[in-house]
């Protein structure tokens, strides 16, 4: 886990990202771990949390991005149909 911890944030996948923000969810639900411990988790979580939603979010543009292309051409080729 000490590897994951120096592992730069903004070089992780979004499934990597997610993946190490599950097992330091299960890591405090087991609690055992100190105040200092828990706040550093805590603050890796809401690093990795933000990451993954940048993640989405960029991928949700690209997503609308295309629809609007596909709907652009799409409405195009219906129009060169059009018989009249």
């Amino acid at each position: 886990m000490a590897q994951d911890k120096t592992k730069d944030i903004s070089q992780m996948s979004y499934e990597e990202a997610l993946a190490e923000l599950e097992q330091l969810s299960s890591k405090m639900s087991q609690g055992g771990l100190t105040l200092e411990e828990s706040v550093a988790t805590y603050q890796r979580g809401i690093e990795l949390g933000s990451h993954c939603q940048k993640l989405l979010d960029e991928a949700q543009k690209k997503i609308q991005k295309l629809d609007s292309e596909l709907t652009a051409i799409t409405s195009s080729d219906l129009k060169d149909d059009v018989p009249f």
